[in-house]
């Protein structure tokens, strides 16, 4: 009988040296999420401080034990847009995904791009971020989502989602590139009327997926306008468009020459070529004498071959659609054979 306590002693030991581990490991997490809550609140005041193109009011610790994270309140950012104006913001990451940093923004927002503040809605609008911690915090992906955006009430668009993921850079990358990313774009009935002021056929609509390439990768060392990563080339896989009733496919890829003009080709594929053109007449992306070109000469420049682009084949038209290519070489823009005058400026920014 004596034995039976001695079995239950030995029980009682080994729960307690099972748990002892458990329990200071408990503690130690604690206080990381703890510790990491405070520093990151100290980190963004201190940054705010130090930066004239940024203003904080607070930042507080979420205190969240599903989320590491911080509240900011009172948020100004000057951006090439404008002036943004936030009155809160949350910035956090799970313990389970480390490198991936997620920020949540508010219903509403001002934006003031000089001529006064704007409203913004932004209906569940979030941004993600993960990073290479091994790569000197270097970008891997990154996102953005929101619902209904308004601008002063007003509807502006019905969704957008946006996704870049890090990709390896392959022979066919343009010479100068560092990184490249895959993208995804959603845009769901984006209203243009709201930034053009000649008269467009109707709300835009689209879905594309592609590759940018760019000079540097994306990491908290390039973060000032001096070192900022900038594109060097940008490839449309596919790209649906809607433009009111006005249907389209883009295909083609555009690189920066070394006058920093456009090179390369985008080829529209459409059952509506003079809306198409029209519209971009109007949106002063093309001469308007493009709109003026006979039907029978659109079916002309649509019958003729296409190379390869830097590896990049495009597809024979469909039954009823005009493949239109509008190439960009010798800093001159063509349609077919027809010239339209300069080569634009590869977009920088």
């Amino acid at each position: 009988m004596a034995g039976v306590p001695r079995r239950h002693e030995n029980h009682e030991d080994r729960m307690r040296r099972l748990l002892a581990p458990l329990i200071v490991l408990a503690l130690i997490l604690g206080g990381l999420w703890l510790g990491g809550e405070s520093l990151l609140a100290q980190q963004l005041r201190r940054i705010a401080a130090q930066e004239p193109m940024a203003a904080l009011g607070a930042a507080q610790e979420l205190r969240d034990p599903r989320r590491i994270g911080v509240r900011v309140s009172a948020l100004e950012l000057q951006t090439g847009a404008g002036r943004i104006e936030l009155p809160q913001a949350e910035l956090w990451l799970t313990p389970l995904r480390p490198t991936t940093l997620r920020l949540a923004l508010p219903p509403r927002a001002v934006l003031d791009p000089g001529s006064g503040p704007l409203e913004l809605g932004l209906a569940d609008a979030t941004a993600r971020l993960r990073v290479q911690p091994l790569n000197g915090l270097g970008m891997a992906s990154a996102g953005i989502s929101a619902g209904v955006l308004t601008i002063e009430g007003t509807e502006l668009a019905k969704g957008l989602q946006a996704d870049a993921e890090l990709a390896a850079l392959d022979a066919n990358a343009p010479p100068d590139a560092a990184a490249a990313y895959d993208l995804d774009l959603t845009l769901d009935d984006l209203e243009p009327g709201l930034f053009a002021t000649l008269p467009l056929p109707g709300r835009l609509s689209m879905n594309a997926t592609g590759r940018v390439w760019l000079d540097a990768l994306p990491r908290p060392s390039t973060l000032t306008p001096d070192l900022a990563p900038l594109p060097v080339g940008l490839q449309l896989d596919d790209a649906e468009l809607r433009l009111g009733a006005v249907q389209a496919r883009i295909l083609g890829r555009v690189e920066a020459d070394t006058q920093g003009r456009a090179q390369g080709r985008v080829v529209l594929y459409t059952r509506d070529a003079k809306p198409l053109l029209q519209a971009a007449a109007t949106a002063g992306l093309i001469p308007p004498k493009v709109v003026t070109l006979a039907g029978t000469m659109l079916k002309n420049i649509s019958d003729l071959p296409l190379p390869e682009n830097a590896g990049f084949s495009f597809p024979p038209p469909a039954e009823g659609e005009l493949r239109l290519p509008l190439s960009f070489a010798d800093g001159k823009t063509s349609l077919g054979p027809v010239v339209l005058g300069p080569a634009p400026a590869f977009p920088r920014r």
